[in-house]
């Protein structure tokens, strides 16, 4: 006891301050609000760990969760550097640092040598600093170094990828380098991909939001009951990260497995869909990356009295023009399925295994680029060496009523992927990563690339339009009413336009 006096009483003003913050945050947290290797943590007792997650539904207590770590880090730790990154730098204001539970409102004030609002700098006694910085400009990132990070509303940010990548490199300070980050899920690829990485040192504590119901009023838990038990519920108050593959416009299960030990159909149509890269330099000035080019084939047969379509090759790739005519070129070569003898087993899809042509399949009957950019270009070059081409101009409707447009196909079970070898029951790796894509496309920033998306939609619309009537079949009324409302949406948006937007 005479130590512990002794030890208290040599303390400064600021320690002490330090201390009582601490012991009052452990006392009054939940243990799920605690990090590993804390006292009364629910997360696990070591301190080796390098990612911290809570996904939790609204109100559970996420801000003031990360704001505590995140302060008492910088308030025990003299002369480092910290982070706070969130959706936009108003964000970091309003909610992280002068919000009710933010940063400004729970270090003690004794603690805070000045504050910058302009900057977004909050300065300790100590010497240590932390500083926000908003996910709509990763390119801030790319300078600064840091000890500790929090990262708040993970699923809301900007550009979610690279902005974490910036993140990453410059967490380099000390030998405990920690990120936290905090989060209402969302199925973006971001939070996925946080999730699967987790194990011993990247955990992920999730909570729903009556957890923290004493601290929140009646009147907003009246409200919210009627969300119970709906997907949207189960999101935004259980915290739960919905399977995007299963729960969106196309699912997963709605792409039928064809066996990989049977020879494939004889194919009566073919299509080469090609969604470019939007200018032949194939950047992105927004993102600051390069702008890829991705391609799908697609290819059409008889199954009964019905018409089907079979995913037989895609490659997505950061081509600069004279490569990507050389690819197209070569491509264009290819054969696919059965016409007088089967494929041999070795080669179900000869384009993914061999440039060469071959004596068996169907050729590739018809190019179909996107109108707009460098496909233009693609087409005019192209059309020299007599390769026959289609034009594909959405109009002005998005990606996603583009999708919505080609759904009663993946509802009718018209839609077919080759089955691996390897992991039988699934499809082949190649076309895993098409597959995910078109599943998880919710509307824009739902997936890291959309290019797949575009290129399925553009091809499955055509096979629509030309062979619509013994395609998709009677149908229920609903589809026929969907299908119908697609048309009339594309034939709306046409009259609409007087230019191609994509010139603009």
């Amino acid at each position: 006891m005479d130590d512990l006096r002794k030890q208290l009483e040599e303390m400064t003003r600021e320690e002490l301050a330090v201390l009582k913050w601490r012991l009052e945050w452990q006392a009054k947290a939940r243990p799920k609000q605690l990090p590993p290797g804390w006292a009364g943590s629910a997360n696990g007792d070591t301190t080796d760990w390098a990612s911290w997650g809570i996904m939790s539904g609204r109100g559970f207590g996420k801000t003031l969760t990360g704001a505590n770590w995140m302060g008492l880090e910088a308030a025990s730790a003299p002369a480092t550097y910290n982070a706070v990154i969130a959706p936009t730098r108003d964000d970091v204001r309003y909610t992280c640092f002068e919000g009710e539970t933010g940063l400004i409102q729970i270090i003690p004030d004794i603690l805070i040598a000045d504050y910058n609002k302009s900057d977004l700098i909050i300065y300790l006694w100590n010497g240590s600093i932390i500083r926000g910085f908003g996910s709509e400009k990763p390119e801030r990132l790319r300078g600064p170094q840091h000890h500790k990070v929090w990262c708040d509303e993970l699923a809301a940010w900007q550009y979610a990828k690279l902005c974490w990548d910036m993140m990453q490199f410059g967490l380099r300070l000390g030998k405990n380098t920690q990120v936290v980050w905090t989060t209402t899920p969302k199925p973006v690829p971001i939070i996925k991909q946080r999730v699967m990485e987790k194990d011993a040192v990247h955990i992920v504590t999730g909570g729903h939001t009556n957890e923290n119901r004493a601290n929140l009023s009646e009147k907003f838990f009246n409200e919210v009951a009627k969300y119970e038990g709906t997907q949207l519920g189960r999101q935004e108050l259980a915290g739960e990260l919905i399977d995007p593959e299963e729960s969106g416009i196309v699912r997963r299960s709605q792409w039928r497995l064809w066996p990989h030990n049977k020879p494939l159909p004889r194919f009566v149509h073919i299509v080469y869909s090609l969604d470019t890269a939007f200018t032949e330099k194939t950047f992105d000035s927004e993102q600051k990356e390069p702008d890829p080019t991705a391609c799908i084939v697609w290819g059409m047969f008889q199954k009964g009295s019905q018409y089907h379509v079979m995913l037989l090759d895609c490659w997505d790739d950061f081509l600069g023009f004279p490569q990507l005519v050389e690819h197209v070129r070569a491509d264009m070569k290819n054969t696919y399925g059965e016409i007088d003898l089967p494929l041999l087993q070795t080669a179900v899809i000869p384009s993914r295994y061999t440039k060469a042509p071959v004596s068996t399949g169907h050729p590739i009957d018809v190019l179909l680029i996107e109108d707009k950019g460098s496909g233009i270009s693609l087409r005019q070059t192209l059309a020299m060496e007599n390769i026959f081409m289609e034009p594909y101009n959405p109009g002005r409707a998005d990606k996603l009523a583009r999708l919505h447009s080609v759904t009663p196909m993946f509802a009718h079970g018209r839609v077919w992927t080759v089955e691996s070898e390897i992991n039988e029951g699934n499809p082949k790796s190649w076309a895993d990563t098409c597959i995910s894509e078109v599943c998880s496309y919710h509307g824009p920033g739902t997936t890291d690339n959309d290019d797949y998306v575009d290129a399925t939609s553009q091809a499955l619309r055509y096979f629509m339009n030309k062979f619509i009537e013994t395609f998709v079949g009677p149908g229920t009324e609903e589809d026929r009413l969907a299908i119908q409302q697609a048309e009339e949406a594309e034939k709306a948006a046409a009259a609409e336009a007087v230019v191609n937007p994509y010139y603009n």
